[in-house]
């Protein structure tokens, strides 16, 4: 038999996304009911500022289309981040990017260096419209049918935290329990209540845990435990309106900030070492499962990662949609929490290679965050990423990871990592050639970039749009 009944525990952001998702999802016959963990303000701050292109998709399938996002937020579109003196002044555009194109048989990348150009900027259209400050949405084809050079672009969203929440409205299906959660009964790995601050019991099926960190249902049937570094974050916000669509992060002596231009504001986030940090302090790494028993864990309560890139978010997102696939359909959760498990540690783990690969350096600044972070040995799956891209310009990709090959090749390049050899297959064409479309393919997306507006512009002419639209 289905599940009947799905008790959501926690409050913040990720309850919020999940609560609007099964309520969209969930056939009428499961149940739903919320019951609250104390407020998860603070620990939100840990989600950053910024969402990747997927959250377009996993908002719709929550019932929050981009309408909502642009008139009920202060959510601004983003092309991606700027990394600035990211140690020795190294600074570069991480852009969010469709995969680039693949001319017989070999990758775009392998041509750059036999032709002599001079990096990957030029041939990355979001990149460019970053740097200008412009935006729209990116057309597929211009006006002759011809792809037009914004079509390989993408965009994610800037955002705050609490006001981003407020968008995943509960649905009215969700019945609200009342009180909050004070304890949690386990018998033989399973839960089999939980008890409300008014010594109400509430029983389900299944039991998510959405309460942050602390994790308050995971705790009690698996003790379980992060194992990574310690870091502090603070928050603020500044008086702007220019909403430039991309954050930008600066490394400093105590861990790095980053300014996220919104509709109206500015927020500022400082991140490091805690003690150093006056702010919400929060343990790096994963729980080994997510899933135990019939309790599962989304967004921080089964790991915790670094707001220093999009990562969080993607987490997030892959949590809710790992468990709308996965969702039992006996008692028996034996498979269902296998699957979950696998497919969680490895989304979590692929995650953190990425973000350690900012660290893979060795002019980095000095200090008991970086010290920290240092300490951590390079795990072999990075190292073979690594290796391959510096000996031979290799994307060496593991499945489904939450960042793409394209991610990765902005990241080697933006870190100054560059191929010894080349693909040997590459020599095949003819140089003069190669330089001609890649000069024509930079001229194109150079010219179709500077036609934008200004993002704030744009913003407020889509407003105007989606107003008159909804009359």
């Amino acid at each position: 038999m289905p599940i009947g009944q799905v008790l959501v525990c926690g409050d913040g952001l990720a309850a919020r996304m999940t609560l609007a998702a099964l309520a969209r999802q969930l056939p009428p016959s499961t149940a739903i009911a919320w019951v609250r963990a104390g407020e998860q303000d603070a620990s939100d701050l840990f989600y950053g500022n910024v969402t990747g292109p997927s959250s377009y998709a996993l908002n719709l399938s929550a019932g929050v289309d981009e309408r909502q996002v642009i008139l009920d937020s202060a959510t601004a579109f983003s092309w991606g981040t700027r990394y600035a003196s990211w140690g020795a002044g190294r600074s570069w555009m991480q852009s969010f990017a469709l995969p680039f194109p693949v001319m017989d048989g070999v990758q775009f990348h392998q041509y750059l260096g036999l032709a002599g150009a001079g990096g990957i900027d030029p041939f990355v259209a979001g990149l460019q419209a970053a740097r200008r400050g412009v935006f729209v949405h990116p057309p597929r084809a211009a006006a002759n049918g011809t792809p037009h050079p914004l079509s390989r672009a993408e965009y994610g969203y800037q955002f705050d935290p609490g006001d981003y929440a407020r968008l995943f409205a509960v649905a009215g299906r969700v019945e609200r329990v009342a009180g909050s959660l004070a304890s949690v009964a386990v018998a033989e790995g399973r839960i089999t209540g939980v008890t409300l601050d008014d010594g109400s019991i509430v029983t389900a099926d299944l039991y998510v845990d959405v309460s942050g960190p602390e994790a308050r249902l995971l705790s009690a049937v698996s003790h379980d435990t992060r194992d990574g570094r310690g870091i502090a974050i603070a928050a603020r916000d500044l008086p702007a309106d220019d909403q430039a669509p991309m954050r930008t992060v600066r490394a400093t002596p105590q861990g790095w900030e980053s300014d996220t231009p919104l509709k109206g504001r500015t927020r500022r986030t400082i991140v490091g070492a805690p003690g150093v940090i006056d702010g919400p302090q929060a343990t790096l790494g994963r729980r080994s499962r997510a899933w135990v028993g019939n309790g599962v864990a989304i967004g921080q309560a089964a790991g915790v990662i670094e707001p220093l890139t999009p990562a969080p978010m993607l987490l997030l997102e892959r949590d809710i949609e790992r468990l709308l696939t996965l969702l039992p359909v006996s008692a028996d959760h034996k498979v269902e929490s296998a699957e979950y498990n696998r497919r969680f540690a490895e989304d979590h783990d692929h995650a953190a290679l990425f973000q350690k690969a900012f660290f893979a350096a060795d002019d980095l600044p000095d200090g008991p965050y970086w010290q920290a972070e240092q300490a951590d040995a390079v795990p072999e799956k990075l190292a073979r990423k690594l290796t391959m891209f510096e000996r031979r310009g290799v994307l060496v990709a593991y499945d489904l990871e939450p960042f793409h090959p394209e991610d990765w090749l902005i990241l080697h390049l933006g870190m100054g990592r560059r191929q010894a050899l080349h693909d040997r297959l590459a020599a095949r064409a003819d140089r003069a050639q190669v330089a001609r479309f890649l000069s024509n393919m930079a001229r194109e997306i150079e010219q179709g970039v500077a036609t934008l507006p200004p993002a704030r512009v744009y913003r407020m002419q889509f407003e105007d749009y989606l107003r008159k639209a909804a009359l």
